[in-house]
């Protein structure tokens, strides 16, 4: 087996003296933990370090990998450029990972110089990298790298990747070995880089004790409503990493954890074994399906018609016909009524894993009544909303859907008659337009409401020459 193991990195620039200027001595226990972890890459001897880093070129569609010969950077943007680092890119593996990529449809782009200045981007190591390596190069330096940055995927997708990634090492045929550069929360305390959140430690604890013993099934599952608020860098490096293993029994070394500046800093390593084990893809698939018959035998009609216009949309490429799915379903002659007889405007949310996947919806009705609104909003939001890809097949299964069917918009006079849990926003200026759902997690109060709606309008925040209206809804999920 080529793939000697994965090493999981904390890359805060403070630790590094010139860098810290003192402080650094308030993390001995995380330096120590880097060198031990150097050390171990020492005695592994890779000849190829896969760097995975959060802090490159990020893409909110696909992971981003480095197809250059040679890559260099500095910690200029930490006020020392002669902290510097060059390392030539092991174009073996970089092919190899382009062929199997492409062979199992993972969403990647391989940038070079060309590309990169088409978006009008830099190709230099950053510090997620570079910090690791700053140490790692104290004891062993004769490697090459490939350098990939995470792109804003579900945790299942990089997972999948990972495994991937495994497969190419070992066509290559050359020891390699996986960084997993990685701060965990910034949230442990009021004065870390983000306010304190009962989050941050619950889910630093998820991440550690998940290593130290073995349980990667709970960091690839960690809830969205855990990792969100935990202010976190790390999840999807690490996440990534332990997809390169999947299927193979291991043996997992934590050196240091510690959150001495209100950021969770770990240093781990996980060797392999030649012994297989089952592979956490087949559980995760068979939970999936549980999860699935589970949600849809609890949907409402709504969302079941929603979820059905999805997937006759996304499946077989045309609009449901409302007059055969409600012949082929049970629909209660009330709920029927509403839908044929009625009219309103409709919003359907999709999200996928915790995270928004699509939003699409009418302030007022645009059609004949609510169930084509539905189909229509469903489509809309599957598909063509511009924030994201359209949805695949093989996403079906993992989405969450909810229909809010608008009440009839009021104008209201002031901040004092809004309330973010109860009512929604309309903002409006000239031709500018923004609307913002009720209920929504992380909008607590009408200030945020009305100031997120005026982004999505493209109106100033100071602007106080707004027609506001609230309205209510009626979810359904």
């Amino acid at each position: 087996m080529y793939l000697k193991g994965v090493g999981i990195a904390c890359h805060p620039p403070v630790l590094i003296p010139e860098v810290g200027e003192g402080r650094e001595n308030e993390a001995q226990k995380t330096i120590r933990g880097l060198r031990d972890l150097a050390l171990k890459v020492a005695e592994v001897k890779p000849e190829v370090i896969v760097c995975i880093t959060p802090h490159g070129n990020v893409f909110r569609d696909g992971v981003a990998v480095v197809y250059e010969n040679q890559m260099k950077g500095d910690l200029r943007n930490f006020g020392h450029p002669e902290i510097n680092l060059e390392k030539d890119c092991d174009m073996g593996l970089l092919d190899e990972l382009n062929m199997s990529f492409g062979k199992n449809n993972c969403h990647t782009i391989f940038l070079n110089e060309a590309i990169a200045a088409e978006y009008k981007i830099d190709l230099n190591l950053d510090h997620g990298v570079l910090v690791p390596l700053y140490f790692i190069e104290k004891y062993y330096r004769t490697y090459k790298i490939v350098h990939i940055t995470i792109g804003e995927l579900s945790l299942i997708e990089l997972y999948k990747m990972g495994k991937v990634i495994k497969e190419a090492i070992e066509a290559r045929g050359k020891e390699t070995m996986i960084l997993a550069s990685a701060d965990l929360s910034h949230c442990l305390k009021d004065e870390g880089p983000y306010a304190f959140n009962p989050m941050g430690p619950l889910f630093d604890e998820n991440i550690v004790s998940g290593i130290k013993t073995k349980n990667y099934y709970s960091i690839l599952t960690a809830p969205h409503q855990v990792y969100e608020p935990a202010g976190q860098c790390g999840l999807r490096p690490i996440v990534m990493g332990l997809g390169t293993i999947d299927g193979w029994d291991t043996e997992a070394t934590v050196f240091s954890y510690e959150g001495p500046f209100g950021v969770g800093y770990m240093s781990a390593f996980i060797d392999l074994t030649e012994e297989k084990i089952p592979s956490l893809l087949e559980r995760y698939e068979e939970d999936k399906v549980l999860s699935y018959k589970e949600r849809r035998s609890n949907e409402s009609p709504f969302v079941a018609l929603a979820r059905a216009a999805i997937n006759t949309w996304v499946q077989r490429g045309r609009k449901l016909n409302f007059e055969h799915y409600k012949n082929q379903v049970e629909i209660e002659a009330d709920v029927l009524g509403e839908l044929e007889n009625n009219l309103a405007g409709v919003f359907v949310s999709l999200h996928k894993h915790g995270e928004l996947r699509g939003c699409i919806g009418t302030t007022g009705p645009v059609t004949e009544n609510i169930a084509q609104e539905i189909i229509r909003n469903a489509i809309e939001a599957s598909t063509y909303d511009p924030r994201f890809m359209p949805v695949e097949e093989q996403e079906l299964m993992d989405l969450e859907i909810k229909v809010d069917v608008l009440g009839i918009p009021e104008p209201v006079t002031g901040v004092a008659e809004l309330d973010a849990k109860k009512y929604g926003v309309i903002v409006e200026r000239d031709l500018h337009r923004g609307l913002l759902l009720p209920d929504l997690e992380g909008v607590n109060t009408p200030e945020e409401q009305l100031a997120i709606a005026k982004r999505k309008a493209g109106i100033p925040e100071g602007d106080t020459d707004v027609m506001v209206q609230r309205f209510q809804v009626i979810r359904h999920q």
